[in-house]
């Protein structure tokens, strides 16, 4: 008789996975009906992905715990589920100024 596997943790909005289906590393942006919504660290591609094919990441190289990067990113991703990409296009500026002087 097989034991049931412990239940899955849900990634944070913000959190770094890998999607093992795909082989990739993603920034978990909103769950949405048991669904991932993940983006590339690139910023440039979007996908779904199950909890189940996902594990978290390794430290990042970057300071995630930061409140000030949380909250830009929380406003971009907003921007974005919204559809103002003008905002988004500020709000992504305003996170590499933030880098810079911040976290350099």
């Amino acid at each position: 008789m097989t034991m049931p596997s412990p239940p899955q943790r849900t990634p944070a909005v913000g959190e770094l996975v890998h999607d093992a289906r795909r082989d990739r590393i993603g920034e978990v942006t909103a769950t949405t009906a048991g669904r991932l919504h993940l983006r590339a660290l690139s910023g440039d591609e979007t996908w779904e992905a199950l909890p189940c094919d996902v594990q978290p990441t390794a430290p990042a190289p970057w300071p995630f715990r930061c409140e000030r990067c949380q909250q830009i990113r929380r406003e971009r991703s907003a921007a974005l589920q919204t559809g103002d990409l003008r905002l988004a296009v500020v709000l992504t500026e305003t996170m590499g100024i933030h880098l810079r002087q911040a976290h350099a």
